[in-house]
C-alpha cells in the first residue's frame, strides 16, 4: 500500500493514526464517504480535508515529480495531475507521450510547458459539454419567451 503524507490543507491537530486510516479506506475500499466519515466521527469537509493524493506510479512529463489521482473519480477515469506544475491530464496519454519522448532521438529530455502548449492543445474542460447544453437550453427558453410575448401582442 502506498503511504499517505499529510495533505496540505489538513489540520495539524487531527491523529496520525485517523489519516491513515481515512485514506487507505478512502483510496482501498468502495464505501461511500459519508459511510467512512460516520466510521471515523468527522464531518464530510474534515474527512475531504485529510485525503491525500494517491500516486499515479507516473513522472511528470515536466520533471516535477510525480503525478497523482486526485480522489477516486479521477482514478476510476484514469485522470492524473501534478501537484508541484498543475498538469492535468489522462495517464494513459502522459504515458504514450513519455514513451514517445524516450524513443525520439530529437527530444533533448522531458517536455516543458511550451512543448505541451505548441504540440498538444490542453485537453478541454470536462464540464464545457454541459456548459455548451445548459447555455443552448437557456438561449431556447430565452427565445420561447421572447417570441411568446410578441405573438401575444398581436
Amino acid at each position: 500500500m502506498a503511504t499517505f503524507d499529510e495533505p496540505p490543507g489538513a489540520s495539524k491537530q487531527m491523529p496520525d493514526d485517523v489519516v491513515r486510516q481515512a485514506n487507505e479506506q478512502y483510496w482501498y475500499s468502495d464505501a461511500g464517504v459519508n459511510q467512512l466519515a460516520r466510521e471515523l466521527e468527522l464531518s464530510k469537509g474534515a474527512f475531504y480535508e485529510i485525503i491525500a493524493p494517491l500516486p499515479a506510479g507516473v513522472p511528470c512529463p515536466h520533471g516535477d515529480g510525480e503525478l497523482a489521482f486526485t480522489n477516486r473519480t479521477a482514478r476510476e477515469r484514469g485522470f492524473v495531475s501534478c501537484p508541484a506544475c498543475g498538469l492535468e491530464d489522462e495517464r494513459e496519454r502522459v504515458l504514450a507521450r513519455l514513451e514517445e519522448a524516450a524513443h525520439d532521438p530529437t527530444v533533448g529530455g522531458p517536455p516543458t510547458a511550451d512543448d505541451a502548449a505548441v504540440a498538444d492543445p490542453p485537453a478541454a474542460p470536462t464540464r464545457s459539454l454541459e456548459t455548451l447544453l445548459i447555455v443552448t437550453a437557456l438561449a431556447g427558453v430565452a427565445a420561447g419567451l421572447v417570441l411568446g410575448g410578441l405573438l401575444r401582442r398581436r
